[in-house]
């Protein structure tokens, strides 16, 4: 509040200045009208008087560098020569400048101070007195003075001084110091404003400090390093928010279930700021611990929609897309809690609304139930969920963004990976909306599945002497993908147990080896017609024994499923399938 205190003194003095430099303008204005016979006041007076009253006017003007150091004292000169100038000027043509008394009271109730008005107030009646009987001997004479004071029989007893002063002066004097009161009221009124001001600009600036702690927080809540997962080539993903207001409703989220399976989450809670946020946190925590869990996108939302039902006496509520993505497959499982249809992109294709069945939103009612689907993407796809503040941007016409205008703005950049077609999306919106507020947060996320290079299949007997053969096949693959060479050592070493087990003891006749390599992971399948058998459900030896202790068996794939991320076995189509994967 000091602050502000101060900083009203100072551009008090700057405009106490010019308001003496138009006194001083028009000082010089009566000096020239005089000498144009327009006053009657001879010419020694005003040539000597008016200079001086000029000087007094605008010496505050030439002391403004000084202004700093001066301080507080600055506004006391100002007041001094003002008095100072005007009792020059009455002096002079004193039947002139009754009002001009005014001014040092007005000026001194910029500064809110009751001792600097005071003291302006005092020393002006005080220079009244003296410039009223003053200009009967040097200046052009008041009339009514002159009368009262018997001027024209040159004689001035206590008795006649003491009835001017009290039937002329004094009067001037009242009306001065009441004038002086009604400026001060008002000032005093303009100083509590002032106060309140300042009051509520210090609140406010402590809530905008606690918005921009929240603002913070509540992005260090959302996934916003990129990429997301640089260790995982299987997939691209991005999302973006740009809230309304310093803190918003609409969240996303995306992380790892598990190893094979991505999680992605889209909402928007009801409402805008703070109270939306906070629910936003919640929901978000909610919905976070549910997957991980286990549970499926259906069972998820059901869980949460029930949690959040409870004590919700501000009735909010929040819509929900929740996807749970295969990466090894490419299936997504997803289930709608009233949200916006996603769009999805075919590789080499358009972008276009899948619309899927909505249910109701969560923490609107009890005991929902929700309904989960399927949804295969290929390699070369991409989906784009969204929150309804995409489509409901609006112009300064209030024309609607729409999901039109949406698609048209994915499929003009439908080549480019999620982030940057998020970034031009966001682009196509804000050349829309324009110079318009924006009413509403936007949030987006996108995921692309990328590409493989092909499944590489080779068909060898199963016997021992075709293991050197897999083994070379399997090195020549993987380089000529860039495959680290420690990847490649652990590859061989696991396709010659495996082949050395199919040669022993499948009893097969033929057996195959498919390699198939996308961004990151190599997937290796070895099929073969021998009798069915699985060894991922075998029991794993004990290591702890030594060689003589241990029984024969298990310690060869027991050793590949170590150094593997994944390893499945199934009996399909009349042939026993050992998958492995590495990831890299």
């Amino acid at each position: 509040m000091d602050t502000i205190f101060l900083e009203n003194e100072r551009e008090a003095n700057w405009y106490s200045c010019r308001c003496l430099q138009v006194m001083a303008l028009i000082a010089a204005l009566a000096w020239v009208l005089n000498l144009l016979d327009v006053f009657i006041v001879p010419p020694a007076v005003m040539n000597v008087g008016m200079p001086v009253c000029i000087f007094f006017f605008l010496l505050p003007t030439m002391l403004c560098a000084k202004m700093t150091r001066l301080g507080g004292r600055f506004k006391y000169l100002i007041m001094g020569c003002c008095i100072l100038g005007i009792t020059v000027l009455s002096i002079a043509i004193p039947k002139h400048t009754v009002l001009a008394w005014i001014a040092p009271v007005l000026l001194s109730c910029h500064y809110y101070s009751r001792t600097l008005t005071a003291s302006a107030l005092t020393a002006s009646v005080v220079c009244l007195y003296v410039a009223g009987v003053a200009s009967l001997f040097m200046g052009e004479g008041d009339p009514n003075l002159i009368k009262a004071f018997h001027m024209e029989e040159a004689v001035i007893t206590p008795e006649i001084f003491g009835e001017a002063v009290l039937f002329f002066l004094l009067p001037r004097s009242a009306i001065l110091v009441g004038m002086a009161f009604v400026c001060i009221i008002v000032a005093k009124r303009t100083r509590s404003l002032l106060e309140k001001q300042a009051a509520d600009s210090s609140a406010r600036q402590r809530i905008e400090t606690e918005l921009n702690v929240a603002t913070q927080i509540q992005a260090d809540m959302l996934p916003r390093i990129f990429p997301a997962f640089p260790e995982r080539r299987e997939f691209d993903i991005y999302a973006s928010m740009t809230p309304a207001k310093e803190v918003g409703g609409d969240f996303y989220d995306f992380f790892l279930v598990d190893n094979d399976h991505l999680a992605m989450v889209i909402a928007d809670v009801s409402g805008k700021g703070v109270p939306a946020a906070l629910f936003m946190v919640i929901t978000k925590t909610l919905l976070k611990n549910a997957v991980q869990t286990g549970l499926s996108p259906k069972a998820a939302l059901e869980k949460v929609n029930n949690q959040l039902c409870e004590n919700n006496e501000a009735e909010m509520f929040v819509t929900v897309w929740l996807g749970i993505y295969e990466i090894s497959t490419g299936k997504l499982t997803a289930a709608n809690a009233g949200h916006e249809y996603p769009a999805l992109r075919r590789a080499n294709g358009q972008f276009e609304l899948w619309k899927d069945r909505h249910g109701f939103v969560l923490a609107g009612m009890e005991n929902v139930q929700y309904q989960e689907y399927e949804l295969e993407i290929g390699v070369g796809d991409t989906l784009f969920v969204y929150t309804d503040g995409v489509a409901e941007a609006t112009d300064a016409a209030n024309t609607l963004y729409g999901t039109d205008r949406m698609l048209a703005a994915l499929n003009q950049n439908c080549d480019l990976d999620p982030e940057k077609l998020l970034h031009q999306v966001k682009t196509n919106i804000d050349r829309f909306v324009g110079s318009a507020p924006q009413f509403d947060d936007i949030t987006m996320l996108s995921l692309q599945r990328k590409g493989s290079v092909g499944r590489r299949s080779i068909q060898v007997a199963p016997i021992l002497e075709s293991i050197p053969q897999v083994c070379e096949f399997l090195e020549r693959v993987l380089k000529e993908q860039g495959t680290p060479m420690k990847v490649i050592t652990q590859m061989n070493i696991a396709a010659d147990e495996i082949c050395s087990n199919i040669a022993r003891y499948s009893g097969a006749a033929a057996a195959q080896v498919d390699c198939e390599l996308m961004d990151g992971r190599t997937v290796i399948h070895f099929a073969d017609d021998g009798k069915p058998y699985d060894p991922t459900v075998q029991k794993e030896p004990d290591i702890t024994l030594s060689a003589e202790e241990r029984e024969n068996g298990g310690l060869g794939i027991f050793m590949v499923k170590k150094s593997m991320d994944r390893v499945a076995y199934e009996y399909a189509d009349g042939r026993n399938i050992l998958t492995i994967e590495k990831h890299w």
